[in-house]
């Protein structure tokens, strides 16, 4: 019985937290980002978008859909920011996440630090991958404090 009843509650809260990944806006609060977050990379994204000409419709989706894996063009958006802002090791092709910590004001750092190191061994063929990579890794180990403008 004892068994049982263990069984469902493991259920229960993986079917529960499976909903929650899915709608990421359901875990932020309505104040989130906080405007130095977006302050922090507004330029870069301005810049970025520009650049690569993506549809907006492609970022909102990837940022508040806890599934949708994203797109190569998205990837390629988010290595254009990475290096805009000066967070991309080119010899490695590796985000700085020392720089990026760096820079986090201290109420967001607990956050940043776990997502960061959650997301230590990249994958990826090219720049463009692992960029993705990086934001998918982060977007899955935190999904209420990841957030891509």
């Amino acid at each position: 019985m004892c068994r049982k009843l263990l069984w469902v509650c493991f259920l229960l809260l993986f079917l529960s937290h499976g909903d929650a990944v899915q709608n990421l806006t359901a875990l932020r609060g309505s104040d989130y980002p906080p405007m130095y977050l977006i302050n922090l990379v507004k330029s870069a994204l301005e810049t970025c978008h520009q650049k690569i000409d993506i549809d907006d419709s492609v970022i909102e989706r990837f940022r508040d859909d806890g599934d949708y894996e994203g797109t190569e063009k998205l990837g390629c958006y988010l290595h254009c920011v990475f290096r805009e802002k000066g967070y991309w090791i080119p010899e490695k092709s590796e985000v700085d996440i020392m720089k990026i910590l760096d820079i986090v004001p201290k109420d967001f750092e607990q956050p940043a630090l776990k997502m960061g190191l959650r997301c230590l061994k990249v994958k990826g063929d090219d720049d463009c991958a692992r960029s993705l990579w990086y934001h998918s890794c982060w977007k899955k180990n935190d999904p209420a404090h990841y957030y891509l403008m």
